[in-house]
């Protein structure tokens, strides 16, 4: 169940591909092989509403937040992290030159007392689509 969620200041959409950051962040997940294909989900939100540094410089944010199911060992975790930050950031550095930008990402464990979610199916699509 690993989700990534990134938020972003808004007009980083005119520098740089999001969708494409998010199959990219999607595929760097499941290069780690500690994220099943059938449990990631990476979505992106555009912050509207933001004030940054002292708001005379014109820079944009990327904050990304990885939300894993209980299991991964510390390394794990940090190589997914790495892994993640990396692809971000190879991504994006092309597109956005010297605009100042602040680039950061957490990763959180989810603690399954606190968790409640419906089975969707997507695994067993995911397997049928492979026969």
């Amino acid at each position: 169940m690993p989700h990534l969620h990134f938020e972003y200041s808004a007009g980083l959409e005119t520098h740089a591909d999001l969708d494409g950051l998010a199959r990219c962040l999607r595929d760097a997940l499941l290069k780690t092989g500690a994220a099943p294909l059938g449990g990631i989900r990476v979505r992106g939100f555009r912050a509207d509403h933001q004030a940054i540094a002292d708001d005379g410089i014109a820079g944009h944010f990327l904050d990304m937040e990885l939300r894993l199911g209980q299991g991964r060992d510390a390394s794990t975790r940090e190589a997914m992290a790495d892994s993640l930050y990396a692809a971000a950031e190879a991504h994006l550095r092309p597109a956005l030159g010297d605009i100042p930008f602040i680039l950061s990402l957490e990763v959180r464990e989810i603690d399954p007392r606190f968790s409640r979610k419906s089975w969707s199916g997507i695994h067993a699509a995911l397997r049928e689509r492979a026969r």
